[in-house]
């Protein structure tokens, strides 16, 4: 019995870094997964998944956070976008060398472990506060 608490215990040690998967959501839209890499400067960049589970169309048209003073919607080249467009069961994945959402004029460095909460704003489903988790490499999982 004593065998099984242990093994038991070791393997939720082990499955502790996909359990702590977020996922957020709002009427038809779903968001899992956000993240960002750790900052050396002012800016820093935040990954996740974006999905549309209803039958129409939204849009993703900006954001907020208290620790910047910008949120940005970038294409994979840097350029600034004016939305990303959520059409019905097509999912948009913001990831490294992808589109992702900036962040400019950190008001501190952002070090591993460290959560930070951001509001999404959509045309159609309104306000969605996420929280995001500031980690390594979570763009291979």
């Amino acid at each position: 019995m004593n065998r099984r608490i242990v093994l038991l215990g070791a393997l939720s040690l082990a499955c502790a870094g996909p359990a702590r998967a977020q996922r957020f959501g709002r009427g038809a839209i779903a968001v899992d997964l956000p993240w960002a890499k750790p900052s050396v400067t002012e800016a820093a960049a935040v990954f996740m998944a974006l999905r549309n589970d209803g039958p129409r169309e939204d849009r993703l048209i900006g954001g907020t956070t208290a620790i910047a003073e910008r949120v940005i919607l970038r294409e994979f080249d840097g350029s600034a976008l004016d939305y990303y467009e959520l059409l019905p069961r097509r999912p948009i994945l913001l990831r490294p060398g992808r589109r992702y959402i900036a962040l400019r004029g950190l008001k501190r460095l952002l070090a591993v472990d460290d959560m930070f909460p951001l509001t999404l704003q959509f045309a159609e489903a309104g306000k969605l506060d996420i929280t995001v988790r500031v980690a390594e490499g979570l763009d291979e999982e």
